[in-house]
């Protein structure tokens, strides 16, 4: 008896978290980028047991189409959320300020850390690392190299390790 009621503790924030309506709790993150005027539209969505996956979104900012994704993939457990994005493309318009496509970018976020989001980007042209601070509402990415001649760096400050973009929101 003791060992089905331990199962059960254990089991059950599990099933709890593979039976949530994922695409409600998708629809509430939109709603929340709205009001920052972000928006996410034409992906075709699909949940699986431990998240959802998004195939090819447009992001617009303001009503201006930004960039196309290839695939954006979210996954759960309790203490740890991990998103993937692949094959951002920029729109043409934003190659003055950001690169024109980037290959790979993962975001995680844990419950040990819950007001901070650490980002990787796995790019050729563009590797870098970065962090999003939800208390002090603060973007940092750092760009470990950058491709000459890049028009983005010139809103980059060179410090050590590499370029670094800081932003409050």
């Amino acid at each position: 008896m003791v060992k089905k009621i331990l199962l059960m503790i254990v089991l059950l924030p599990f099933l709890v978290l593979a039976l949530s309506p994922k695409k409600a709790l998708l629809y509430q993150l939109e709603k929340q980028l709205e009001t920052r005027g972000i928006k996410l539209a034409d992906g075709a969505v699909s949940t699986h047991p431990f998240g959802l996956s998004i195939d090819h979104p447009s992001v617009y900012v303001k009503g201006i189409k930004v960039a196309t994704i290839k695939h954006v993939s979210l996954w759960s457990a309790l203490f740890y959320t991990r998103g993937t994005i692949d094959g951002v493309k920029f729109d043409e318009a934003m190659e003055a300020y950001l690169p024109p496509k980037l290959a790979h970018v993962s975001l995680v976020h844990s419950v040990i850390e819950p007001t901070h989001v650490r980002l990787a980007v796995t790019d050729k042209a563009f590797p870098g690392d970065g962090d999003v601070d939800l208390r002090k509402r603060a973007f940092k990415m750092r760009f470990v190299t950058l491709p000459k001649n890049t028009p983005i760096a010139k809103y980059l400050k060179h410090g050590k390790g590499g370029w670094v973009y800081e932003q409050q929101f």
